[in-house]
C-alpha cells in the first residue's frame, strides 16, 4: 500500500509526464558518473529505482546489463519502452534478496519522504547481491548556481517554487527536498559499510572555476554504498 506522500508524487509525475524527457545524451555527466561508479556492468543485473521513461535504465543496457526499471507512476512507465519495468514502491520492492549486482537511482531520493529513508535503502541492501553496489545521483543543499554563482541553488529554487516553476505547488503537502551530502551518506552507513560521495560535474560548471575548484559547490552528488547487500532484513 502506497502512502499519502507517495500517492501525491505519482499523481503529480502521472500529471505532468510530458515534461519529463524520454532521451538521454550517452555522454550525460550523470550517466558517466554512476557507470564509473558501478564499474563495468556488462552481464549485471542493474534495478533502476524511479526509472521515469526509462532513459537511464536503456543507456545502461546498450552497456550490456540487464535492466528492471521500477516506478509508481503509470504515465512514466508507459513510455519506459526496450525495458523490463514494474509497478511499485522503493519501500517494499517486489523482488526476492540478492536479485540484483547493482541498484540505482537518479533523482529520486529529492521526491522521497525523509521518513521512508530507511526502509528505502534497508530495501535497495536487501535485494542486492553481498557484492553488489548502490549508487544514487541527488542534488546537494550545499551547492551554488551555475547560472548566478553567487547564489546559493536552494535559494533560487525557493524563488521558482514561489513564481509556480517547479513540478509541486509551493504551498502543497509535497516539494521536492534537498539534502547535505553527508546526512543522505549517515544513512547509508546505516545499511552498508562502505559510502562515498562524489560530487559530479556538469558541463555548465566545467565553464567556471568555483565548480573546478571547490568540489562541494556542484549541484550533483553522487553516493557510491557497497557491503551490504544481501541480507534478509
Amino acid at each position: 500500500m502506497i502512502s499519502a506522500h507517495e500517492a501525491e508524487v505519482t499523481f503529480r509525475f502521472d500529471a505532468l509526464h510530458w515534461r519529463f524527457k524520454d532521451a538521454l545524451d550517452p555522454e550525460d555527466y550523470r550517466l558517466r558518473g554512476v557507470l564509473d561508479a558501478i564499474g563495468p556492468v556488462a552481464g549485471l543485473r542493474v534495478l533502476d529505482l524511479g526509472c521515469g521513461k526509462g532513459r537511464f535504465a536503456r543507456a545502461l543496457q546498450d552497456h550490456g546489463a540487464t535492466v528492471t526499471g521500477l516506478d509508481l507512476s503509470t504515465a512514466m512507465l508507459a513510455e519506459a519502452d526496450g525495458i523490463a519495468r514494474v509497478r511499485g514502491s522503493a519501500r517494499s520492492l517486489p523482488f526476492p534478496s540478492g536479485s540484483f549486482d547493482a541498484v540505482i537511482a537518479v533523482e529520486v531520493f529529492e521526491h522521497l519522504d525523509p521518513a521512508t529513508w530507511d526502509e528505502t535503502i534497508a530495501e535497495a541492501s536487501r535485494v542486492l547481491t553481498p557484492r553488489g553496489a548502490l549508487a544514487i545521483v541527488d542534488k546537494s543543499l550545499a551547492s551554488f548556481n551555475s547560472q548566478r554563482p553567487w547564489m546559493p541553488s536552494a535559494l533560487v529554487k525557493k524563488i521558482d517554487e514561489r513564481r509556480g516553476r517547479w513540478m509541486y505547488p509551493s504551498d502543497g503537502p509535497v516539494r521536492e527536498r534537498w539534502f547535505w551530502p553527508s546526512r543522505l551518506r549517515k544513512e547509508l552507513l546505516k545499511s552498508f559499510a562502505d559510502v562515498r560521495v562524489v560530487h559530479l560535474l556538469s558541463p555548465a560548471e566545467k565553464r567556471l572555476m568555483l565548480f573546478r575548484r571547490l568540489p562541494s559547490a556542484r549541484l550533483m552528488a553522487l553516493w557510491v554504498a557497497r557491503g551490504g547487500g544481501g541480507s534478509n532484513v
